[in-house]
């Protein structure tokens, strides 16, 4: 699957990915827009990182829309392409059935790594904002169990912090109706 994050808008931004076989699928205007990193590229990142299979991206890569994403519409038979989304729909309730905790473990783990990557930037406003979840992000730690928050070593939190810093560059220099393209 290949995911294109693309700015839309001064403050606005929408996803589409596509899977092989797959009509291409599209948030759009998709939430949480930041001028470093919007909400959904951070899940992205974390998700692909640390194999997060059940939550967004691993539905979507399964061929699921996840509730909020839909068909790119292509131009021809209009009951064909309404066919497949209701398929689509039907195939993606299954797919989010059961992964309710993967998706609240990405929320988790997107907090964390944010949370991890702002305290560490070289910029003092960046970190003063990291600083400012400090709290929330100890209080997520302590709350899950044990072997979800072993995966937070501090080499898998390098490689993110490393991969957010390349990904936030990327996007930061984009104009208005540039986007670019992720492997999952």
């Amino acid at each position: 699957m290949f995911a294109t994050f693309a700015r839309t808008g001064e403050h606005r931004y929408s996803v589409r990915v596509a899977v092989e076989g797959m009509p291409d699928m599209e948030m759009n205007p998709a939430p949480g827009y930041d001028s470093l990193m919007p909400h959904d590229l951070q899940h992205f990142i974390v998700e692909r990182a640390l194999g997060i299979d059940g939550a967004i991206y691993g539905q979507l890569a399964a061929g699921g829309t996840v509730g909020t994403f839909r068909s790119v519409a292509k131009s021809g038979d209009h009951r064909a392409a309404s066919r497949a989304r209701r398929k689509q729909d039907r195939k993606s309730s299954r797919l989010m059935a059961g992964h309710e905790e993967d998706c609240a473990r990405s929320e988790r783990a997107t907090y964390i790594c944010w949370h991890d990557w702002l305290s560490h930037s070289k910029e003092p406003a960046l970190r003063a904002k990291g600083l400012a979840m400090a709290a929330t992000a100890k209080s997520i730690l302590l709350a899950m169990p044990e072997r979800e928050r072993t995966c937070f070593t501090p080499e898998k939190l390098r490689e993110i912090r490393a991969q957010f810093s390349t990904l936030s560059e990327r996007w930061s220099t984009l104009e208005v109706g540039e986007g670019f393209t992720e492997r999952w």
